[in-house]
């Protein structure tokens, strides 16, 4: 029954669709979801709130740039930094706390540490200790451009070293794991806490935001309450597979969007001050944690905590009794933390975003693109075959022939088209792909195909092949069950699903020989790329054999993989560590994951990549409201994408593909080049341009600015919008040139 509803609303959404005109979308009449659009306007509290700045007598002065100076508090290591551009000073801790915060001695002592630490005993039981509440060793000495402090925890017996660093853009904060020891084998380090107070502010006291990468952006204004009861607990990269061994299997749900890259910040003052936190080194292994004044606190916080150890239930017999334990080893990782300082104009999400963005240049993962010939990309997905069981076989049902695919993209008016083939190995989409290039018959043959790629290349667009490298689908040939899959702490294989398919996970092993024998083929005989799903956003732990495989040797191994077997490579919802293999972003938030705290939806990561890495959005055909999310592309400068099959979808309707409720092209084509050439006119002109401002003019308009000077106006509303020669319909969008 559910698979017919969800068939049933495919071909009521093809009724709803109406037709676009160039210039226009008043022609489309469906009901608006609720936009969030940004409005920040003159702050209502008293604009004297940074005079009351001062740095106590107690702080030590140790190092001064062209831009900062940088101060110590020894008896905390609490640091200030005061901004040279603005007088405004930054604070990592609570100088002082009265009764009227309302703080216990705990939290206290959490406010005003520099470095707290969760520590576990043999039972798991946590304890926390901060350095102001603690016994404890605390030498800290001055180097050439900041200070060094060696803390030792004495009942845990743990001890580490922190390194705070004065930089050109703000501050660098490291934890070497070569310096942390646990001396008292009965006490293992459960969390470190890495200056959580900093920044924080009182209840509306201070006007400003955090932000979290939640989607694509989220916002969490500063208030005195909020709607929220719990605080937020997030990891970078998603939860840790290896420590869960399942992800339950739930066709009907969406799971949440990735926090995808390890960056928070706030803003103290519109256009005035903002600071983000760049996570380095650790991100695996960090978690954040958002406290929003009204819950515990009276402070807005916000901060990374680094797992070093976990608990996990360990059974003891078929039962389900068992007991709790530790993971056998402390996580090994170095951790490192850049806070980078903005000021003026630069003071919101967008130059938060552009700061991110330049880190990202200066380290070699981002780079211009070199071709840009005013048009935009169009991501054209095409499912090949679906296999069907028939007594006791299983047969074809081919929904894409290459000459089918061929004869569409002919027909197609659009111009650099990304064309992905899903279900191309034998037997489709349900199979495990080969560990060479090998067609399915029933498509085609490799010469065929070698000679679309070359058409499509040659028109300007890129072709790839679908790849999910560390799927083992279940029930499928391809792999070995015994020395090729991944296994939890609790020693299960790791099992989850994607597409609609339940499968397992490969080891390192196994994912490195499957993926460099058949990108010998596609990059070499075929001359094609391959779009990477999991590989770029599965981060999962493997304790096969006891011999474990941490996150961050994980993600510097799938690094090298991609680096050793080199081709042009294409991902869906990546994480940060792979946007120096990307050649174009799939599927990127439009939204964020709707948690109760958030006030705004932002595209942070979409100014981040913008004028260097093409984003294309979810497949429109599978939109609940076009309408909006045409709009909302436009808005965030993504590109325009499309789930197509030569075939009718009645075919599939029996089968795991049954997600892809809509995509015959004799539907879907002349709605394809009108939203193309719609989107074409607006974004074209900005192709290859970086974002520099995005600003709401009124509630539900909003006008992005790009570097070439040219300006998009978007309107949200219902009605149409006008102010001085500006004139935008409802629900429509225009391009101009930006007045000096």
């Amino acid at each position: 029954m559910a698979r017919m509803n969800r068939w049933f609303l495919g071909l009521f959404m093809i009724g709803l669709l109406m037709g676009l005109n160039a210039g226009s979308m008043d022609a489309l009449a469906l009901d608006a979801r609720d936009i969030s659009i940004e409005i920040f306007r003159p702050d209502s509290v008293d604009m004297d709130w940074q005079s009351y700045q001062e740095i106590p007598e107690y702080f030590e002065r140790v190092a001064e740039n062209e831009e900062f100076v940088l101060y110590v508090d020894r008896s905390t290591i609490a640091f200030k930094v005061l901004d040279k551009r603005s007088g405004y000073i930054w604070s990592s801790n609570l100088d002082e706390v009265t009764k009227e915060d309302q703080l216990n001695k705990t939290w206290t002592a959490f406010a005003r540490s520099g470095i707290s630490i969760d520590y576990l005993d043999p039972k798991a039981i946590s304890e926390r200790l901060s350095i102001t509440n603690s016994e404890n060793t605390l030498n800290v000495n001055l180097t050439e451009d900041g200070f060094q402090a060696a803390i030792n925890f004495i009942e845990p017996s743990i001890s580490l070293v922190v390194l705070v660093t004065l930089e050109p853009d703000g501050v660098r904060v490291e934890v070497p794991f070569e310096s942390i020891k646990e001396g008292n084998p009965d006490f293992k380090l459960g969390l470190l806490y890495v200056y959580p107070f900093f920044a924080a502010t009182r209840e509306d006291t201070v006007p400003g935001y955090m932000f979290i990468p939640d989607g694509c952006g989220s916002l969490v204004r500063f208030g005195a309450t909020t709607k929220s009861k719990n605080i937020l607990y997030a990891r970078y990269y998603g939860s840790d597979l290896g420590m869960l061994a399942s992800i339950p299997y739930d066709p009907m749900v969406n799971r949440p969007y990735n926090f995808s890259i390890p960056v928070i910040g706030m803003v103290h003052g519109y256009k005035q001050n903002a600071y983000i936190s760049i996570v380095e080194e650790g991100a695996s292994y960090a978690q954040v944690q958002m406290h929003p004044a009204g819950i515990i606190t009276k402070f807005n916080f916000l901060f990374n905590g680094f797992i070093y150890n976990e608990s996990y239930f360990q059974a003891t017999n078929r039962s389900g009794a068992g007991v709790v334990t530790l993971q056998p080893s402390t996580s090994a990782y170095d951790v490192t933390i850049h806070y980078r300082f903005l000021t003026g104009e630069d003071s919101d999400y967008v130059g938060m975003a552009r700061s991110y963005q330049k880190y990202l240049v200066d380290k070699g993962v981002l780079k211009k693109s070199a071709d840009q010939d005013g048009d935009i990309g169009i991501r054209l997905e095409f499912l090949g075959g679906e296999k069907e069981k028939v007594l006791i076989w299983q047969r074809l049902i081919p929904m894409t022939t290459v000459d089918q695919m061929a004869s569409i993209l002919d027909d197609l008016d659009v111009e650099d088209p990304e064309v992905i083939y899903y279900g191309w190995q034998p037997l489709g989409a349900s199979s495990m792909p080969p560990t060479s290039l090998k067609l399915e018959n029933g498509l085609g043959t490799v010469h065929q195909l070698a000679s679309l790629v070359d058409s499509v290349v040659a028109s300007g667009g890129n072709f790839y092949l679908y790849l999910d490298p560390q799927a083992a689908l279940l029930g499928e040939k391809g792999y070995s069950p015994r020395y090729d899959l991944a296994m939890s702490i609790t020693n299960f294989n790791l099992t989850g699903y994607n597409r609609n398919k339940e499968n397992y996970y490969l080891n390192l092993e196994a994912v490195g020989e499957h993926y460099s024998a058949l990108s010998a083929g596609v990059f070499g005989e075929l001359n094609a790329g391959l779009a990477l799903d999991g590989i770029g956003s599965m981060l999962y732990s493997d304790f096969k054999n006891r011999d474990v495989l941490n996150r961050e040797y994980a993600i510097a191994s799938y690094q090298q993989l991609l680096e050793e077997n080199e081709g042009i490579t294409s991902f869906y919802l990546p994480n940060d560590y792979m946007f120096g293999f990307m050649n174009a972003y799939y599927d990127i938030p439009l939204t964020n994951n709707g948690y109760v705290y958030t006030t705004d939806v932002v595209p942070f990561l979409q100014i981040v990549l913008s004028g260097y890495i093409p984003a294309h959005g979810p497949a429109l055909n599978f939109s609940s409201n076009i309408t909006d999310d045409l709009l909302r592309l436009v808005d965030f400068g993504v590109y325009p994408s499309y789930f197509l099959s030569y075939d009718v979808t009645a075919k599939i309707l029996n089968t795991q593909s049954n997600w892809i409720y809509t995509s015959s092209y004799a539907q879907w084509g002349d709605e394809i080049e009108r939203t193309y050439q719609w989107l074409n006119n607006l974004l074209g002109p900005v192709e290859g341009q970086a974002i520099i401002a995005r600003k709401a003019i009124v509630k539900g308009v909003v006008a992005i600015t790009y570097e070439n000077g040219k300006q998009i106006i978007v309107n949200y509303t219902n009605k149409p919008f006008s102010v001085g020669v500006v004139s935008v319909g409802a629900k429509d969008a225009i391009i101009r040139e930006v007045v000096p």
